[in-house]
C-alpha cells in the first residue's frame, strides 16, 4: 500500500523547479496501444480491489484560484499483464481517498521508467481533450520521473 496523496504546505516541501535541465524522454515503443482517460481501463484489467505495491510517478497541481485547484499524485502499478497509471481522488462526502484509474498498456517488453512517461502523456493527452485542463501550475513531488522529465512530457502536450 503507498501514503496518501501528500499537498506541500511549505514552499521548502517542494522539489526544485524554477530551473531545470532540459532532457530527452525515452521513445515510445511500438507498438505501444494503451488506454487513456478516467475510468477507462476496463475492468478485466483492473484489479478487484485497491492496487498493491505502486511507484509513485509524481504529484502536480493545478492552481486557478483558492477555492478552485486539482492536486493529482499518479502512480504506476505493474498488474498481471498490463500497467496501470493511477491517481486518488478525495471524496469529501465519505472522507476518504478513491483509487482513479487512468491509463493502461500491456506490459510485455516495456520497461517501468517507459510505461511512467508515455502513460502520463497519453492521459494528459486525454484530459486535456477532454476539459481542456492546461498545463499543471505546479510540480509537487518527484517520483520515478523527475521534475525535468515531467516538464518535458508538459511541453509536448501543451
Amino acid at each position: 500500500m503507498t501514503d496518501d496523496p501528500r499537498i506541500p504546505i511549505h514552499p521548502n516541501e517542494l522539489p526544485q523547479q524554477k530551473i531545470f535541465e532540459v532532457v530527452e524522454l525515452p521513445p515510445r515503443p511500438e507498438p505501444f496501444e494503451c488506454i487513456a482517460g478516467f475510468w477507462q481501463v476496463p475492468k478485466e484489467l483492473r484489479p478487484k480491489s485497491s492496487p498493491r505495491k505502486v511507484d509513485t510517478v509524481c504529484a502536480v497541481e493545478w492552481a486557478w484560484s483558492p477555492m478552485n485547484s486539482r492536486f493529482d499524485t499518479y502512480y504506476l502499478h505493474k498488474y498481471k499483464t498490463h500497467w496501470i497509471l493511477w491517481t486518488r481522488l478525495y471524496d469529501e462526502g465519505e472522507e476518504k481517498w478513491h483509487w482513479v484509474s487512468c491509463a493502461c498498456v500491456a506490459h510485455k517488453g516495456i520497461q517501468k521508467k517507459v510505461a511512467a512517461v508515455h502513460l502520463l502523456m497519453e492521459f494528459w493527452k486525454a484530459d486535456e481533450d477532454e476539459s481542456h485542463i492546461g498545463k499543471f501550475t505546479l510540480i509537487d513531488r518527484e517520483g520515478l520521473l523527475s521534475v525535468p522529465e515531467v516538464e518535458a512530457i508538459a511541453r509536448k502536450i501543451w
